[in-house]
């Protein structure tokens, strides 16, 4: 199992009637889990019993984290969805986290606390008061609040308690409120009725616990024997527990992605010391169980391979299992702005170049984003009359970033399609169409925009380099870099759909004039997006999460974006984008079902 667990942990028992509901709950929080984080998790439940004497047999929390661990699971997080806390669970829930920790030391278990006074418990809360005072029309005034809880948890436990009191007392505009406890002296709940008399209100008893359970019996055998006695206490109202309120479920959902989110960015600023730092691994291939030396592993190049190497001999090796050997390479790079980690960069194109057995043509437009400022036109209009002053852009961003250093120690070349296309060099478009053979295109207008350069050199192998940046901005999205246009807008259409399609049929028309191939450099770093990230970019904030020479590769771009893709937690699917590479492009299940290592899918997303 590669995907990160959820435990919930509950003091309701697998036989009561509610825990078909608490199952349903747990399913909804795991769909909300999947959208959220954008990869397959799971979400479990255990059981919190109230007593030592308690055997909750496999749902005991113990027995529930082992058999996740032994399924293949490397983290887990566990969520206690319990409203008041006893004595005895608490110390349970903190031993048995203690032994799971200690049984299994390679694996990652994160858990937090409850806090009765979150305010979504409040609303929710508050809600069930206000409904209730609404059905009997009685006004804030006139009504009290009476917050029954058990009682059998530490002063903290106790002192939470009254804190939730207070604040649904203020927030429902209540004329008085009291807390009584069930298993603790002070203040007793059979006490805390016979305070509540002294006012004559419409008291409205609220259970501070989620589900039907013990605390509701004992309330219920108070409150009665109380209303027998006390004849005048005979219109109070003991409230039903919200159960599967939905803002108990947004409550958990808030919970789940802030404790993985407090992961990352303990992972983020985690140093390890030297003792500690494991060694770089080495250059090899997954190979669906573990890695493997490149001469070792088996590949399907349509199918791609995930692999990694920090150095051009090792990448070589690799490289040759998949491209053919010639002595010109065709290389579109990624080139759009200057935020880090998002373009490809010096050292990633200084360990490509160093890699192939021969030279290397580097294929890029201009665009409106490598630029540092001072272009005051329209770039829809006007772009070309100022082709100079874009051009020295394209000049400076190579010589800032260190990539024209690059260029020219491995003696390539760099051919810019805008130029050609200003130039009016590009390929008559008839020709190109009549190349592709019959294969059809959503967007012919297209086939107008190959350099003509280009089609004196066909049959070069083409390797779009791309980084990984995003489930769908990979390989088959960096062709989109081909049209020579400074301003893509209108390419880019009304969706993903629209995108995609585009870029499919830029494949279409370059496939059949060049063997493609799909190659996805991680070799540094991931490009995580987040809106709370260090980097900023046009497309928003994102960090960078840091890998040890990762990337992906294939013969033709659909396998290598497959696996990329699925690497940052993209069901493939279940995509927009994907099912039109499908469509146009062509690409199995079975694809995407390969087996990934599930540390490295966990860490990148």
């Amino acid at each position: 199992m590669t995907s990160p667990i959820f435990i919930l942990t509950t003091d309701l028992r697998p036989g009561e009637a509610a825990w078909a509901s608490l199952e349903a709950q747990a399913a909804s929080l795991q769909a909300f889990a999947e959208r959220a984080l954008g990869m397959s998790t799971r979400v479990d439940l255990a059981c919190l019993p109230a007593r030592s004497t308690e055997d909750p047999g496999e749902h005991q929390i113990g027995r529930v984290i082992d058999r996740r661990v032994g399924d293949g699971a490397s983290i887990l997080f566990v969520m206690p969805a319990v409203f008041d806390l006893n004595t005895w669970q608490q110390s349970m829930l903190g031993e048995e986290l203690g032994a799971a920790r200690r049984r299994h030391a390679g694996v990652s278990i994160h858990h937090d606390s409850v806090d009765p006074t979150h305010a979504l418990l409040v609303d929710c809360l508050a809600g069930q008061i206000l409904r209730a005072m609404d059905e009997r029309g009685v006004a804030p005034r006139n009504a009290g609040l009476l917050l029954v809880a058990d009682g059998q948890g530490d002063a903290a436990t106790r002192a939470d308690s009254y804190r939730l009191m207070r604040l649904l007392w203020e927030q429902a505009g209540l004329s008085r409120g009291e807390v009584g406890f069930v298993r603790h002296a002070h203040p007793f709940l059979r006490d805390s009725l016979e305070r509540c008399l002294a006012d004559p209100l419409d008291w409205f008893l609220l259970l501070q616990c989620q589900w039907d359970g013990e605390l509701c019996d004992f309330a219920r055998v108070m409150i009665d024997d109380h209303q027998r006695a006390r004849p005048e206490a005979a219109g109070w109202r003991l409230l039903d527990p919200p159960r599967d309120h939905p803002a108990i479920l947004a409550w958990l959902e808030q919970r789940l992605l802030r404790l993985w989110r407090d992961k990352r960015a303990r992972e983020a600023v985690r140093v390890p010391s030297v003792k500690h730092q494991k060694a770089p691994p080495r250059a090899g291939i997954w190979s669906g169980v573990d890695w493997a030396p490149a001469n070792e592993a088996e590949i399907r190049p349509k199918f791609g391979c995930l692999a990694r190497a920090r150095e051009s001999a090792p990448l070589a090796e690799i490289l040759a299992r998949v491209l053919p050997p010639a002595d010109r390479y065709l290389v579109k790079v990624t080139w759009h702005g200057y935020a880090p980690g998002t373009y490809t960069g010096p050292a990633a194109l200084d360990l490509l170049l160093g890699a192939l057995p021969g030279r290397a043509v580097l294929l890029e437009g201009h665009t409106s984003s490598r630029n540092v400022g001072g272009g005051d036109f329209d770039w829809e209009t006007d772009a070309a009359r100022h082709r100079a002053w874009i051009r020295q852009q394209d000049v400076e961003f190579l010589r800032r970033t260190g990539l024209a250093d690059v260029i020219a120690r491995h003696e390539a070349q760099y051919l810019n399609v805008t130029e050609a296309w200003w130039d009016g060099a590009c390929a008559p478009g008839d020709d190109v169409r009549a190349a592709l053979g019959g294969v059809a295109l959503l967007h012919p207008e297209l086939a107008d925009f190959v350099p003509a350069a280009l089609m004196d050199v066909r049959g070069t192998p083409l390797i779009s380099f791309a980084r990984f940046k995003g489930p769908t901005r990979l390989g088959i999205s960096n062709l989109f870099g081909l049209i020579p246009r400074p301003l893509r807008t209108e390419w880019h259409g009304p969706d993903i759909t629209h995108f995609a399609s585009v870029c499919c049929d830029l494949a279409r028309i370059y496939g059949s004039l060049f063997p493609l191939f799909g190659l996805v450099e991680a070799f540094d770093s991931v490009v995580r997006w987040d809106r709370k990230g260090l980097y900023r970019s046009r497309w928003g904030n994102y960090d960078l999460v840091f890998t040890d020479g990762l990337f992906t590769l294939s013969e033709g771009l659909v396998g290598a974006d497959v696996l990329a893709s699925r690497l940052q937690g993209q069901d493939v699917l279940r995509s927009g984008f994907y099912d039109v590479v499908r469509d146009r492009l062509g690409w199995s299940r079975e694809e995407a079902e390969i087996a990934l290592p599930g540390e490295l899918q966990v860490s990148l997303i």
